[in-house]
């Protein structure tokens, strides 16, 4: 890759970056703080591939003029630090008026910034391509010097602002706008390591010495770290939170499979399509439509009778399972207790039930749950038929949603398949 890599590699992972919001489509454009994002991470992952020496080779020979690649470069440096001051103008916030004039100022002075590096470079007498070593090599050429230095200036002073803007800020935020904001400190760090080494390998040329390894050895590496820290800075905020929603869903998706899996043949096809490339978040709503779906249909079939018996054995289970220390497949229904036990189902009444601590109860009444959903839904399978349970049960635990996900677990009981073998068995002599 003739030293590509460095540079292609952070290309990448900026177009990444931008990926999961471009994928949203046109809405994406209509925030404006989302869209800055975008056109920043976009722009930065240009800059990464129009800085890689191949592709310098590339536009050079492509455009038939010697370091073309460079003002394209350096203006593409330009509008991205340029970028980064407008974005943080908004991002922070304040007065409408007081952030559109900062915005304006920034987009005049860089404006007229990537004008002069055109114009300079246009004056400038630059026969010999240099693909990695052009700010040194060209460092005592007339204009070719002046424009090198109007684009280190300009990224200086952008850097310098945003370092206040960011650390000023800093002590004022929390959670992951805080986040967002470490980073960006990290990747301007980088960003101060990349000019010093410039300026250091540029100044040695004009003092007839030979640092020019500052400037292709250890800039390149220092930049293209500073360009993707501060720009996944930037995204953070309007990324993080859409990933940790995703997260979140995919570890209830994941928890409600068993009791998905249960009732799927029970709701309707288009209900029950979960496609691959569906987000976490989708795929968790559908799934649980999907779940509700079913339940209702098994909710004509749900017999009390079905959970009182299943209760009185888990219950039993228990305190066997307790008094030898044991660990049953019962245990498995076990969570949070703090919480869930508040708003869980009610317990049947059986006999020698008197004793029992609220979570040993607790837990039986969803193993008895999960074996009368179990139970109605063999019964709606072999088409219910006109017979209906004497008693109608009621299932509490699908509407709230950490105890959906204990009655998922509580389908792994023992007791609950002892009860959907006895449907089948049931449900076969009626055929």
């Amino acid at each position: 890759m003739g030293g590509g890599l460095v540079f292609y590699i952070p290309g990448v992972l900026l177009l990444l970056a931008a990926g999961p919001k471009l994928a949203a489509g046109r809405d994406v454009w209509r925030d404006p703080l989302i869209a800055s994002s975008n056109a920043i991470l976009l722009v930065g992952s240009c800059v990464c591939f129009l800085s890689a020496p191949p592709t310098i080779r590339f536009v050079n020979d492509v455009t038939g003029v010697a370091n073309f690649s460079a003002p394209l470069v350096y203006a593409g440096m330009t509008a991205l630090s340029a970028g980064y001051l407008m974005l943080m103008v908004s991002w922070r916030g304040g007065p409408p008026d007081l952030r559109q004039h900062a915005a304006r100022l920034v987009l005049v002075v860089y404006g007229l910034v990537i004008v002069g590096i055109w114009i300079l470079f246009a004056l400038a007498d630059v026969p010999v391509e240099r693909d990695q070593d052009l700010d040194t090599y060209y460092a005592g050429t007339p204009y070719m010097r002046e424009m090198i230095v109007l684009y280190m200036v300009a990224h200086t002073a952008a850097t310098l602002a945003l370092a206040v803007m960011s650390v000023t800020w800093l002590r004022e935020v929390r959670g992951v706008t805080r986040g967002g904001l470490v980073l960006l400190v990290a990747g301007l760090t980088f960003d101060v390591g990349y000019q010093v080494a410039k300026y250091a390998a540029i100044v040695a040329r004009w003092e007839g010495l030979d640092w020019d390894v500052l400037s292709t050895d250890v800039s390149p590496p220092l930049v293209m770290l500073a360009g993707v820290t501060t720009a996944c800075g930037f995204a953070l905020p309007r990324i993080g939170p859409p990933a940790v929603d995703n997260l979140r869903a995919w570890r209830r998706y994941r928890l409600l499979k068993p009791l998905f899996a249960e009732v799927q043949m029970l709701c309707s096809p288009a209900r029950g399509i979960i496609r691959w490339w569906d987000p976490p978040v989708v795929r968790l709503a559908r799934q649980e439509i999907a779940i509700w779906d079913g339940v209702l249909a098994c909710s004509p079939y749900l017999d009390d009778q079905v959970r009182t018996t299943a209760y009185a054995e888990a219950v039993a289970s228990l305190a066997a399972d307790r008094r030898s220390g044991a660990r049953t497949l019962l245990r498995s229904t076990e969570g949070t207790v703090t919480q869930s036990s508040r708003s869980a189902p009610t317990t049947p009444s059986v006999p020698g039930d008197e004793g029992l601590s609220q979570h040993v109860a607790h837990q039986a009444a969803l193993v008895a749950e999960a074996a009368m959903l179990a139970a109605a839904r063999v019964q709606v399978s072999h088409n219910g038929g006109d017979e209906v349970p004497a008693r109608a049960g009621t299932l509490v635990s699908v509407a709230k949603p950490q105890l959906m996900v204990r009655l998922s677990r509580a389908l792994s009981s023992s007791i609950v398949a002892k009860a959907r073998r006895q449907a089948v068995a049931r449900a076969t002599r009626h055929e």
